[in-house]
C-alpha cells in the first residue's frame, strides 16, 4: 500500500521527466527548423570580385594591388 509521501514522489519524478522530454523535443525542433543539421549549406558561391573586395577590406591587399587585380579581372571577362 502506498503512503502519501511515496505517491507524491512518483508524481514529482514523472513531472521532472515530462519537463525533460519537452525540453529535448523543443531543442530538436529548433535544430531542425534552423536546418543546421539536416539541410545542406546554402552558401552562394562568391565571385572573384567579391573575394577580392573582402581581401582588400581585411587589409590583406594594398590599394594598388586591389586596383591592379580588379583591372585584371575585368580584362578576363
Amino acid at each position: 500500500m502506498m503512503d502519501d509521501y511515496s505517491f507524491g514522489w512518483h508524481i514529482g519524478m514523472s513531472l521532472v521527466w515530462l519537463v525533460f522530454l519537452i525540453v529535448v523535443a523543443y531543442l530538436i525542433y529548433k535544430l531542425i527548423k534552423q536546418e543546421k543539421i539536416f539541410a545542406p549549406s546554402r552558401q552562394v558561391a562568391k565571385s572573384a570580385e567579391d573575394i577580392l573586395s573582402e581581401r582588400y577590406a581585411k587589409g590583406e591587399l594594398t590599394r594598388d594591388q586591389y586596383m591592379q587585380m580588379k583591372e585584371d579581372l575585368k580584362k578576363d571577362q
